[in-house]
């Protein structure tokens, strides 16, 4: 007897087949949850005790401290700053990589490959090198260039600082975003361009018209993850900049970084690492809710 019209065989087959495949992913889930799970409980239940009892005064003393809001428009700026200019340039870049170079597969790996793969301190080290109000090459090259008339504290005045830290952490993070757009760029089809160039479309309405359609969903997601990681990221700025001066560059994982293991104020720095983990959260619940929504529509 076949039961919709699947033998019993095959039936009990896939049965086996689907009991294995659980027995299989069953270690890594355990380990996602010792990994993942436990530290994020164990950072909210830290946060909610004080004094051997559950409170939020560690939450009402983070939200009402007078550097909160500071800390707010900070990782603000250091988050929109971040993303829009890794959006513009890994764009770019995955655009230009997208057309038929020689050696392109070497421009790939010099572009690409190597902002990614240099370890962070060893970017934010180099990048403070380079940005010294004294002999950093930044000041030098820009004054013989004739664009600057003297050296600027590009680390020591707030306002420099904080574009400082967009400029490091954009040539460290686009490359990541320009492997995404390169990738998708590759799915478009090039019968698709070849004909809107025969229709007379020039290489801007080929973009919007042609390219643009195909990658939106990839560049929506990769913009997403950007805002995440950038949100959460960390070894930059503080190797370059250590939340200073006078604050300028201090965001929420810093600033909870420094309350954790310099004033040893762990419970004040869980409880503002879970209203980050709470603000990413919500983000990312947004934004994704605005794409299903935009992809039922159309």
């Amino acid at each position: 007897m076949e039961t919709l019209g699947v033998p019993p065989r095959m039936t009990q087959r896939k049965r086996r087949q689907e009991s294995l495949a659980y027995r299989l992913i069953l270690p890594y889930v355990g380990v996602l949850v010792l990994l993942m799970f436990y530290p994020i409980t164990y950072n909210i239940v830290r946060s909610l005790v004080v004094d051997g009892r559950l409170s939020l005064a560690n939450y009402t003393s983070v939200l009402s401290e007078g550097s909160f809001a500071r800390l707010s428009l900070n990782t603000a700026i250091w988050v929109v700053g971040s993303v829009t200019f890794q959006f513009a340039l890994g764009l770019g870049i995955a655009l230009l990589l997208n057309q038929r170079l020689r050696l392109r597969g070497l421009w790939r790996v010099l572009i690409l490959v190597i902002p990614w793969a240099t370890p962070d301190i060893v970017a934010g080290v180099a990048w403070q090198w380079m940005l010294n109000d004294m002999y950093g090459v930044f000041n030098d090259v820009l004054v013989k260039l004739g664009i600057l008339n003297a050296y600027l504290p590009w680390l020591g005045e707030p306002a420099l600082a904080r574009w400082s830290v967009i400029i490091a952490n954009t040539w460290k993070g686009f490359a990541l975003s320009a492997m995404f757009y390169l990738a998708a760029l590759q799915t478009v089809p090039t019968e698709l361009h070849e004909a809107a160039f025969v229709d007379g479309a020039n290489i801007i309405q080929r973009f919007l018209y042609v390219t643009w359609p195909h990658i939106r969903p990839f560049v929506a997601t990769t913009v997403m993850l950007t805002v995440i990681w950038t949100f959460n990221y960390f070894p930059l700025i503080y190797t370059m900049t250590g939340g200073g001066p006078a604050g300028a560059t201090d965001t929420y994982v810093t600033h909870a970084y420094r309350l954790a293991f310099r004033f040893t104020d762990f419970g004040r720095s869980s409880a503002l690492s879970t209203l980050t983990f709470a603000f990413v959260m919500l983000f990312a619940a947004i934004y994704s809710s605005i794409l299903l929504l935009r992809e039922e529509a159309a």
